[in-house]
């Protein structure tokens, strides 16, 4: 699971972990809508996505089709449906509203639920019927790549191994897409982007270890990649190392001061290390960077003993 730098709080920006816990879905999950183009950030820091309130809306309304079962694959198809409907609406996840109504799926336009001549309604319903008929895209084999067994008009380019990669990432099969992601990196060579998304995944699987150190290869591509340094932040508490997960996570504040997800992490440590002086300073500047923040009423919580 980012001119003058931007102050999270007064521009109400969401970092993606933000976003996921605010709409209840992974993190994985929020990096999939983006990579699809269905919310975008208002602005990046050094590799770090910054969602406004836009973002929160059109996320919530995924995450609703998402808890009614709707793949990917649907809701890209029903949301050509709607562009096709409302030609003029570029953005129909935060411009319109998407009422659930059961399993169908109405939509409201200025004040009323539309379609010429009356009511917009595209049928959600069943939606595990729907994906019956479904062809899901046939993703290739790591294998098949590595073993140099594919001619040239064939072999993909590392691009096109990494949306394999996410592509797997996304139906869940993480071991493929973790193979998918090292075939990506061996046929286009180091790339701090790719490191990044393979240790994600190998987190998920539990494999610690090798999640570390791809983060930490990152770095080395990369020692301004501030969302990869706070995550190996994470990775070496969950390892037990205490006294470097702080250390990274001081050099991502070192690289962004005003990343509020790390001040919240940082500020955790701190306080079950018992140096509960420097924990509530780290407390105070998450509450100023994010009181909008899912965490918001936490830091206050502990603020106030």
């Amino acid at each position: 699971m980012l001119t003058a730098e931007p102050q999270i709080a007064n521009a109400s920006r969401y970092t993606p972990a933000m976003l996921a816990e605010l709409v209840g879905v992974p993190v994985s999950r929020v990096r999939s809508w983006q990579r699809r183009g269905w919310i975008a950030p208002v602005e990046q820091q050094h590799r770090l996505s910054l969602f406004n309130f836009e973002a929160v809306t059109a996320a919530r309304q995924l995450a609703a089709l998402n808890r009614l079962g709707a793949s990917s694959q649907l809701i890209s198809k029903k949301l050509k449906e709607i562009q096709q409907q409302f030609p003029d609406v570029q953005r129909p996840l935060s411009e319109l509203t998407l009422i659930l109504d059961g399993r169908t799926l109405l939509v409201r336009r200025r004040g009323g639920l539309v379609e010429p001549g009356g009511q917009l309604r595209i049928d959600f319903d069943a939606f595990s019927e729907g994906e019956e008929n479904e062809t899901p895209p046939t993703l290739p084999s790591a294998a098949v790549f590595l073993s140099r067994q594919t001619s040239p008009s064939e072999q993909a380019s590392s691009g096109n191994l990494a949306t394999w990669a996410a592509d797997l990432d996304e139906t869940g099969d993480l071991r493929s897409a973790a193979e998918m992601y090292r075939a990506a990196l061996a046929a286009g060579g180091p790339n701090a982007e790719l490191c990044f998304h393979l240790a994600e995944v190998l987190y998920r699987l539990g494999d610690l270890s090798a999640a570390r150190e791809r983060y930490f290869q990152a770095l080395e591509l990369d020692e301004n990649y501030v969302e990869a340094r706070a995550n190996l932040g994470c990775v070496l508490l969950d390892l037990g190392e205490h006294e470097l997960a702080i250390s990274a996570f001081n050099g991502a504040l070192a690289s962004l001061e005003v990343y509020a997800d790390v001040h919240y992490h940082l500020a955790k440590t701190l306080d079950r290390l018992e140096r509960h002086a420097e924990a509530a300073q780290h407390w105070q500047r998450f509450a100023e960077l994010a009181p909008e923040s899912p965490w918001a009423d936490g830091a206050q919580e502990r603020l106030s003993r």
